[in-house]
Parts: structure tokens; sequence; C-alpha cells
């Protein structure tokens, strides 16, 4: 009896070893990647993220983690929470209320942070242990495809912005001292407390008599993109999009950035951080004065007040890509 239980000891022992070794076997360092929404140039971030990371690190090495927010800060906040407490190599975070969240939820935790496509860094300045890639909108770019496509600079022109969207207020300031090179060119603003009162303040906009919608950089708004343009196409308004994949989805036009490139470069900045470096000692970086100026044809039918300007050079249809 005592040789049968000593002969099932050693081999519940032996299993349970095999089970510890396959366990740290199966163990992989986490890299945590946080999305704040789905749209196109969100998706972009993402894709360039990820060849970012492919071009410098076998991603078999790793435990990629990838959550989305949807829209929500809140859940950012649940998600980052998460990722920090499994012990995340480094959490990379797309879009402004999610590299806030992942920052707060980090902070004192020696967890490395990596923004994307954070409009205005200054939000993030004061966290520790934290780097990544700005994107720089080119108002007076998109001002200056505005005033062509209108053949006039007299343009009452709409903003719809988002409180969850810290980096609007910079933004929005920007637009208006770039809109005062523009003899009469008015900037309304509607605030969106969040995303089910878009459909409602993009009303509000059209029953102030504005000429067209020009869009931030911000995911709350463009999330709801299919929303407003329903609206405004029925109000006969055009909408400037922020970068191009608004353009293929039915704005009329942009100055836009590559967000593949500034996936790129946060995925890059992340591989850094594995590689040993401290965050703090990686670069920051900034997607600015690199716009494409683009436009959608079809949109463009829609409107017969306005005209295809041939002051702008480089000025590329997207139906044709």
């Amino acid at each position: 009896m005592k040789k049968t239980l000593s002969v099932a000891l050693v081999i519940t022992i032996i299993l349970s070893c095999i089970s510890l070794l396959a366990g740290c076997g199966s163990e992989k360092p986490t890299i945590g990647i946080i999305q704040f929404g789905t749209h196109e140039s969100l998706n972009n971030c993402y894709d360039g993220i990820m060849n970012g990371l492919n071009g410098k690190i076998n991603l078999d090495d790793y435990n990629v983690e990838y959550v989305n927010s949807n829209f929500s800060a809140e859940t950012s906040l649940s998600q980052a929470n998460k990722l920090v407490n499994s012990k995340a190599k480094v959490i990379i975070a797309i879009a402004t209320p999610s590299a806030i969240a992942a920052a707060n939820a980090a902070t004192g935790k020696d967890i490395p942070v990596v923004y994307c496509a954070v409009t205005d860094a200054s939000q993030v300045a004061n966290f520790d242990n934290m780097t990544g890639t700005s994107d720089i909108p080119d108002f007076d770019a998109q001002l200056k495809l505005v005033s062509a496509f209108f053949n006039k600079t007299d343009v009452k022109i709409g903003v719809l912005s988002s409180t969850e969207e810290s980096s609007d207020e910079i933004q929005i300031e920007n637009l208006k001292n770039s809109a005062k090179n523009y003899n009469g060119m008015e900037i309304v603003v509607e605030k969106v407390s969040d995303i089910t009162t878009i459909d409602a303040k993009t009303n509000t906009l059209v029953s102030k008599g504005i000429d067209c919608i020009v869009n931030l950089l911000d995911s709350t708004i463009v999330g709801k993109l299919q929303n407003i343009l329903a609206i405004t196409d029925k109000a006969g308004i055009p909408v400037f999009g922020s970068e191009i994949e608004q353009v293929k989805s039915g704005c009329l036009a942009a100055a836009s950035i590559d967000y593949i490139t500034v996936g790129k470069l946060a995925g890059e900045q992340a591989v850094e951080i594995l590689g040993g470096k401290s965050a703090n000692d990686v670069e920051e970086k900034t997607m600015e004065n690199e716009t494409y100026l683009c436009y959608n044809s079809d949109s463009l039918k829609k409107f017969s007040k306005l005209v295809l300007p041939t002051t702008i050079e480089n000025l590329t249809n997207v139906k044709d890509n």
C-alpha cells in the first residue's frame, strides 16, 4: 500500500513539474496596444505600428494584446490598468484619450508608454517614462483648400469638437488663427459631450447657416463620420476631412497626414524600448509639413456651387487611386 502511494506521489510531482515548465515556456513578454476607437485613420495607425514592430523584432516572441476602447476614455483607463497589472513591457496608445489613460495607469509602475497620433503633445508632457509620435494638422493648407473650392474667402466653417479630446482646444485656436488670413472667414464651433449628441450638434451647425464643416483630428467625431455626412449631404453642405481616409469615405477634400507612417514611427519607438532603452531616452517625433492634398470627385458632384480648383498643385483625386 505504501509502495503504491509512493509511486502515485512521484507521478504527481513529475506531472506538476512538467506543467510548471510548460507554463514557464509559454510566458511571453506582453506588448499592449490600446486603440481609442474604430475609424480608418486609427486603423491605419495600428497597421503602421505593426509594420514598425514587424520590421525590427520577431513578434512570435511576444504576446501582442490589442484592445479597442470604442471611443470611451473610461474604457481606455480600465484597459490600461489591466495591461499595467499584467506587467506589459510597453503600452502603445493610439489617440489622445487612450494615451492619457495609459499614462495615468502606468504612473509609478515602471511601465513605459508610447503614444501615437496625439495632436497636442503638451497633454502628456508631465508624464514620466513616455514618448511617442504627434500628428499636427496643417490648417493653413486646409483652409487654402476650402477657399479654393468655394472660390472665395468669406466662408462660414462649422467645427464639431468633442469634450473628450483634450487636444481640440489647441486645434481650434490654430484653426482660428489660420482663418485670420482669409478675409471674412468665420469659424463656428459646437461642442459634443459624447457620441450620442453628434447628430444633434451637426444639425445645430446646419441651422446656423454654415457653408461647410472642417474636421479636426478628433477620433470621437470622426468615428461618427457617416452620421455627419448623412445630415450634411442632405443639407448640401460639404465636409472637409482631416485625412485621406475620410475623403475616401465621402468627405470632399483634405490636407492629409499619412497615418500609417505615424503608426510606423510609434512602433519603431516601442522597439527601441523593448531593446533596453528608457522611454525618456527615445526621441519624441512630430509629423508635420508632410501633408498631401486629396479630393473625392464623386463627392464634388453633389455640390453644384463648388468648383475644382485649378490653383491648387498636387491635388489628387482619391478615386484615381
